[in-house]
């Protein structure tokens, strides 16, 4: 087994980095290197970040962004391997060891099996059936692409496909990175059984602007028009219709209600981003 280095890109998350870097350290095989990007936190991110030993912290003059960080860990890393996790992912125990088992294998990229942890309340439960992290409890090569939320990569492919593309900044640089693996003919790998836990504990605004960002840039980098906002209001819809109807028939009308108020603020959040624009 080779030296592994993980880094983790954190903005604001003083309810869950502690949590996150405990599971870091009780792999049953241990990370050779800890890196955390501290995007310019304004919370008290950093003062529990400075309680830890044995980790690198950079911290960002100011907010760069989630690809830029990922650059950053990738690049400050010593390793050949380097692992990822966001700053609200608890890792399983044996996620290392389980992941490394394909790090020798003509494998560009392996990512594993995020699972929601606050079922219990009910945004989380809808994000979970919409928005999941994982493609289920089956192995599979080559996915659509490999969630970001947990991966583990060769560093020299990373270098030699150009790195992930700092245009994205808060989502969307996970598929868009996938995509050259693929064009480079690199193959990619999911794990079902590397396991770990999503911490992210969302309410109605906070589950909007998450969807709102998905839709808006998870999948392309296009500048705010009146044109978008038509095209992306009209898919809503669509998407609205669809996921009430189906809930209608199982007569799920919590669903209902968090599908009416994120097609609302979806709306809302577009248009400002129009003005913002201009």
């Amino acid at each position: 087994m080779e030296n592994v280095s993980i880094y983790i890109p954190v903005f604001n998350v003083e309810r869950t980095i502690e949590e996150v870097l405990n599971s870091v350290f009780s792999q049953t095989i241990q990370f050779d290197e800890i890196i955390v990007i501290n995007d310019h936190s304004n919370d008290q991110t950093l003062n529990i970040l400075n309680k830890f030993k044995d980790i690198k912290i950079i911290n960002n003059k100011k907010n760069m962004g989630l690809s830029y960080c990922r650059n950053l860990g990738l690049k400050s890393s010593k390793n050949k391997f380097v692992a990822s996790i966001d700053g609200d992912v608890v890792l399983d125990k044996n996620w290392l060891e389980i992941v490394q088992t394909k790090l020798k294998e003509n494998i560009a990229m392996c990512g594993g099996n995020m699972v929601e942890k606050n079922l219990e309340n009910k945004f989380n439960k809808w994000r979970s059936v919409y928005y999941s992290q994982n493609w289920g409890n089956k192995n599979m090569q080559n996915p659509p692409f490999l969630f970001g939320c947990n991966t583990i990569q060769k560093k020299d492919i990373w270098n030699e496909v150009g790195g992930y593309d700092e245009n994205f900044k808060t989502n969307g640089e996970d598929i868009d990175f996938c995509a050259k693996l693929k064009d480079k003919g690199f193959v990619t790998y999911y794990l079902s059984e590397a396991k770990c836990y999503h911490l992210q504990n969302d309410d109605s605004r906070s589950l909007s602007q998450r969807v709102w960002r998905y839709h808006s840039y998870g999948y392309k980098i296009k500048n705010p028009s009146f044109f978008r906002f038509i095209k992306l209001v009209i898919k809503q819809f669509k998407i609205f219709f669809l996921r009430s109807f189906a809930n209608l028939l199982k007569l799920n009308f919590t669903f209902i209600c968090i599908n009416f108020y994120i097609l609302i603020n979806f709306i809302k959040l577009e248009f400002l981003n129009i003005n913002n624009k201009d």
